[in-house]
């Protein structure tokens, strides 16, 4: 029975230790933090349940193959959301008036709110749509569940149908393909937002991933009953089902390495209230699963000849997003919200140059937050909104919810005028800041990025990290780090790729 150490206790270290003790493996998963699940965390108090990262259920056929895969049901309540999401032209610290739409569930209503803004704006829509479902099921079926080893695994006639079309879709920004589809600037927002969950904006994506737009648009928005941390849950049970070892509060130190191969794997029990710390225990690998910050694997734990990057190859990639996080859990409810609520700043552009040219704080500040007590009422004591707020902010390991107190309650003021509750700071019952200097602390996340490295076009698909290490034989990645990139269902497919690999 071949040993395989899984580093990293988030959706991808537990979907590759599920996996790869599926095929028989004898697995050991270590993870750094007290709980599982990475950045899609959990943080309970005070009756209020939070989800600590990941907010939106896409790409449902993802999850429902992972799970088949082992041959379980992901058990798992999914509602769907009507409307999918709230959208305003105005971003938080900004008194402006501004514009509220709903984007309905099912695509006839979502035609009809764009034909309402832009008349005859239907045939386009429909055309960008249908460029988006082609491109989502082309990209589904050929390269996502891909380790980009060999050109052979894209020759196929689908393929060769598509293949004038893809290097447009490369090469030509989000942004532009966008603008050439509608005019009315918040519905160009609607169809570019979809850039910032890959960790880039509109202007940086490349246009292929327009595809995301079917993701919500036609597909629709769903939401697990209970929160996003029963995927966690699930995936916690299939590995114990398969004796996985999990080891939480247990950090890799060290890789000792025998020439192009790891021996073993060193760690340290991380002091708590109930471990201690207990020192460092050696675990014998024959295989290695990465599924942590791959920058940190290969600047803290590998020796440089080992190495997939140098630091000087390191410092030429873009880590993508930060974000600053606001937990609420407010008194009293607030119709004024939906399940999902997007604030856009009108000036777009200028709002993501502050983020990505000027590393600073945005001033207005687009916004997401997250109402999950709208829509279950088992995440807030009753009467109660349960608040997740996220601020799109510079990947910078210095900013920490310690420094941001500030920026934190003005956006907390701003958010309370929108919704009709001035001085909202007086009616939260808890509230927890987190800046990009705590995902670097908790995940040792590259210059604390919210997501991981940004999918634009030299760090998508075959540019991005690769799946197989180049210089260490038995070491494989998984994780927003490695294709197919970042999100839930990424994770979830990289999982695959790197068992794959083994």
């Amino acid at each position: 029975m071949s040993e395989t150490v899984v580093i990293g206790g988030g959706v991808a270290g537990l979907a590759s230790a599920i996996l790869a003790a599926d095929r028989g493996h004898q697995v050991t998963l270590l993870e750094m933090n007290p709980q599982v699940g990475g950045r899609a965390g959990l943080h309970e108090v005070a009756g209020f349940v939070f989800d600590t990262g990941p907010s939106w259920y896409l790409m449902p056929q993802v999850f429902e193959r992972f799970f088949a895969s082992v041959g379980e049901d992901m058990h798992l309540d999914l509602v769907t959301l009507d409307p999918g999401y709230r959208v305003c032209d105005r971003g938080l610290l900004d008194s402006a008036p501004q514009l509220t739409v709903d984007v309905p569930h099912g695509y006839a209503g979502v035609r009809a709110l764009f034909e309402r803004l832009e008349p005859g704006v239907g045939p386009a829509l429909d055309a960008y749509v249908e460029s988006a479902r082609d491109t989502h099921d082309l990209a589904l079926e050929h390269f996502l569940y891909t380790r980009f080893s060999s050109l052979r695994e894209f020759v196929s006639p689908q393929v060769a149908r598509h293949a004038h079309r893809l290097p447009r879709f490369l090469a030509s920004p989000l942004d532009t393909m966008v603008s050439h589809t509608v005019t009315h600037p918040l519905l160009r927002q609607i169809l570019g937002y979809p850039a910032v969950f890959l960790g880039t904006e509109p202007r940086r994506a490349p246009s292929l991933f327009h595809l995301m737009s079917y993701l919500d648009v036609v597909d629709g928005v769903r939401y697990p009953r209970g929160g996003m941390y029963e995927i966690v849950r699930a995936l916690t049970r299939l590995a114990r089902a398969r004796g996985v070892d999990i080891r939480t509060s247990t950090q890799v130190v060290s890789l000792s390495l025998e020439g192009r191969t790891i021996a073993e794997v060193v760690a340290r029990t991380v002091p708590n209230t109930t471990s201690g710390g207990a020192g460092l225990e050696v675990f014998p690998a024959e295989n290695v699963i990465a599924a942590c910050d791959l920058h940190h694997l290969d600047t803290a734990l590998l020796p440089p000849g080992r190495r997939t990057r140098s630091v000087r190859g390191w410092g030429r990639r873009d880590p993508g997003i930060g974000a600053v996080t606001l937990l609420l859990g407010v008194d009293r409810k607030l119709d004024a919200l939906e399940h999902h609520n997007l604030f856009f700043t009108r000036d777009w552009d200028a709002n993501f140059d502050q983020i990505f040219v000027d590393g600073r704080l945005p001033e207005p500040a687009s916004a997401y937050v997250c109402a999950p007590s709208r829509t279950d009422d088992t995440v807030a004591p009753p009467g109660c909104e349960n608040l997740f707020v996220l601020i799109p902010a510079p990947a910078s390991a210095h900013l920490t919810g310690a420094r941001l107190g500030d920026y934190a309650s003005r956006v907390i003021e701003s958010l309370g005028e929108r919704v009709g509750v001035p001085h909202l700071q007086s009616h939260l019952l808890v509230k927890k800041v987190t800046g990009p200097g705590d995902f670097t602390t908790q995940f040792n996340a590259w210059r604390g990025t919210a997501l991981g490295p940004a999918n634009t076009l030299f760090q998508s698909a075959m540019f991005r990290y690769p799946v197989r290490a180049p210089h260490v034989d038995n070491l494989v990645h998984a994780g927003a780090f490695a294709a197919p990139g970042v999100g839930l269902p990424m994770c979830l497919i990289s999982a695959h790729n790197a068992v794959e690999a083994l």
